[in-house]
């Protein structure tokens, strides 16, 4: 009996969605630190300060809900995958029938030029297709499988990955810089246990931004 050892490899999923919870987790942290602890204190002081902090809380949240729409896009979208008894067509073929075959519920037609052969899948899969060891299966353009996302990234949820990071960038840089004068006075503000726990908080939500 062969034994397929790849197999083993959809056990990693596991650890995804661990990263899940860590993403959550860091989001949470960094949310408390910058509303709650910071800013959101400073909005019934008026002048300059309610409106700087106004501004930072609402430009934080815009970013934050976009940031929260791609990767809960990127997680729950399929990237693609070969429909069953896929095939490559042929030279001759492709003068007979032209290039207006029926196409699959994803987008990608079920016959094309080129392509290979799956053994784990045991069918036909198109150029740029792999199959993954962890979902075990093939995905269409696939790029990688990421953990972070639980999800491999391919070709009907690469839009959503590229956003996701561009969204991580831009949060992770606001409140790197929002966060900067309170993680410089981090050792001054720790002389009791009241500011220490405030600070502490601000230090890790500061050291666990990418």
């Amino acid at each position: 009996m062969e034994i397929n050892v790849f197999k083993f490899c959809s056990g990693l999923r596991v650890l995804g969605h661990v990263m899940i919870l860590l993403v959550a987790a860091i989001v949470g942290v960094s949310y408390y630190a910058v509303v709650f602890l910071t800013y959101g204190s400073q909005l019934l002081r008026g002048g300059f300060d309610s409106f700087l902090s106004f501004t930072i809380v609402i430009i934080f949240h815009v970013l934050l809900v976009l940031l929260l729409w791609s990767y809960i896009r990127v997680v729950l979208k399929d990237p693609g995958s070969v429909p069953e008894n896929w095939r490559a067509v042929s030279g001759e073929e492709s003068l007979e029938v032209g290039t207006s075959l029926a196409a699959a519920e994803d987008g990608f037609e079920r016959r094309s030029r080129g392509g290979g052969y799956c053994i784990h899948c045991q069918n036909g899969k198109p150029p740029r297709c792999h199959h993954c060891s962890i979902c075990q299966r093939c995905v269409l353009k696939m790029d990688h499988h990421c953990v972070w996302v639980v999800n491999c990234v391919g070709a009907c949820n690469y839009k959503f990955f590229l956003l996701f990071l561009l969204y991580t960038f831009l949060e992770t840089t606001m409140v790197t810089i929002v966060l900067l004068p309170s993680f410089i006075n981090f050792f001054g503000e720790a002389k009791n246990h009241s500011s220490a726990a405030k600070s502490a908080i601000i230090f890790l939500a500061f050291d666990s931004v990418p």
